[in-house]
């Protein structure tokens, strides 16, 4: 039983019932005699748990390292994956990639026009979409701690060399790994992403 099943239980002094036994005459010196029994209650029982509950034990090193570990794979399979799609796209846009399969799980349109448009500024795939979806996964996952930017970092730059050499990417790759940087930094200067738009000049911490 675990301390929140023991609302409702009164957390009351043991209790004792008396149980009346039948009088008997022993001599006429004798009086009537009365034994108590002890009954243990509900209340006596849930202070018995109680006592013996134990806090579960903080993590050991070994534990926070390895959720570290789990953290930063996450953040970079995400970053591999959203790239790689991102690239693809760019790649119909210009005429040189076919992505039939892909646009139908994507839900957009397989012709160069709309990849062109899923890309653009405003598109699902465009440079804001994307560094924002990045950037969003990173504060959940560390809790959008700005000391942990360094590593959200790290984890970024290695999924994107997982696509590619970053020159060698198309263009809206380039410009979205350079505006998540950018937020990365301003994350980090102001402690949250809280203000922040494209139109905010960000200031890179020193």
């Amino acid at each position: 039983m675990s301390i929140s099943n023991l609302q409702g239980v009164g957390m009351t002094p043991k209790q004792y019932q008396p149980v009346q036994q039948q009088q008997r005459t022993v001599s006429d010196s004798t009086a009537s005699v009365r034994q108590d029994t002890f009954t243990r209650s509900p209340s006596t029982e849930a202070a018995q748990e109680v006592e013996s509950y134990s806090r579960p034990a903080r993590l050991t090193a070994d534990q926070v390292e390895a959720l570290q570990r789990q953290v930063e794979e996450s953040m970079l399979a995400l970053v591999e994956d959203m790239l790689g799609t991102q690239a693809q796209i760019a790649r119909r846009a210009d005429g040189s990639v076919d992505f039939d399969n892909l646009a139908q799980q994507l839900g957009i349109g397989t012709t160069p026009e709309t990849a062109a448009q899923a890309i653009s500024e405003d598109g699902m795939w465009g440079v804001d979409a994307v560094s924002t979806r990045l950037i969003d996964m990173a504060m959940s996952l560390t809790n959008g701690d700005p000391e942990q930017v360094e590593t959200m970092r790290e984890a970024i730059r290695k999924g994107f060399e997982a696509v590619g050499a970053l020159d060698s990417l198309p263009q809206v790759c380039q410009d979205t790994y350079q505006e998540t940087m950018k937020r990365l930094d301003y994350w980090k200067a102001n402690g949250s992403m809280e203000g922040y738009g494209q139109s905010t000049a960000a200031t890179p911490a020193e």
